[in-house]
């Protein structure tokens, strides 16, 4: 199966030094894509700026902006069976200003938002096999379930795995989230990102019959 993960955050420019972005430290889809790897899967990586260590047999596309990882991995899903989409893509971005923005007093950013892309990989590829990742904050587990059910319709997703970031799990070895199908709700106590990669690429391959 030809798999394409997205993972680590994005970063947007507000001038040629400066830029705003979200905290993500790419560790799940990595992890993701080492299990994948083991399991014999082909997996290639649309990767932000990230420091953790990669697998050495994931095809890697390195990319910094929103427009880069959007237009990249819609690129090689023409050729792919499954989307992973773990980053956490920016939602807005400022209009760039060339040069340096002086420092000192004010600074107001007009941002405008980015485009989505697992409604736009959805919307392109039909037959795609999409996992979507949902990042929330500090709103309590039965929220949170109602926000993954949410996006699993509205972006017509095969599988939400949605968490809650006040749980400290950005930059963690451990993850705690819930995992959703439309059949059933699978709760992710409190455990190790490789545990729960094994327990995702399981819900996958039984959802594919693989």
């Amino acid at each position: 199966m030809k798999v394409v993960i997205t993972l680590g955050p994005t970063q947007e420019p507000i001038d040629d030094v400066r830029f705003i972005t979200n905290a993500s430290s790419g560790r799940m889809g990595a992890t993701l894509a080492e299990e994948g790897l083991r399991r014999g899967h082909d997996v290639t990586l649309v990767c932000g700026p990230v420091h953790v260590l990669l697998p050495k047999n994931a095809r890697v596309v390195n990319v910094r902006t929103a427009k880069e990882m959007i237009g990249k991995t819609l690129d090689l899903l023409e050729d792919a069976d499954t989307l992973i989409s773990t980053a956490a893509i920016a939602d807005y971005s400022p209009e760039k200003v060339s040069g340096k923005i002086k420092s000192g007093g004010e600074l107001v950013l007009k941002l405008k938002p980015t485009r989505k892309l697992i409604s736009e990989a959805r919307k392109r590829f039909p037959k795609l096999f999409i996992v979507g990742f949902k990042a929330e904050y500090g709103i309590g587990n039965s929220r949170l379930i109602e926000s993954a059910g949410k996006s699993l319709t509205e972006n017509k997703l095969d599988i939400v795995v949605a968490n809650d970031l006040s749980n400290r799990i950005v930059d963690s070895e451990d993850t705690e989230a819930v995992m959703i199908d439309g059949e059933r709700t699978e709760p992710i106590g409190r455990t190790s990102k490789k545990k729960a990669a094994k327990r995702i690429w399981d819900r996958i391959e039984a959802k594919l019959k693989v």
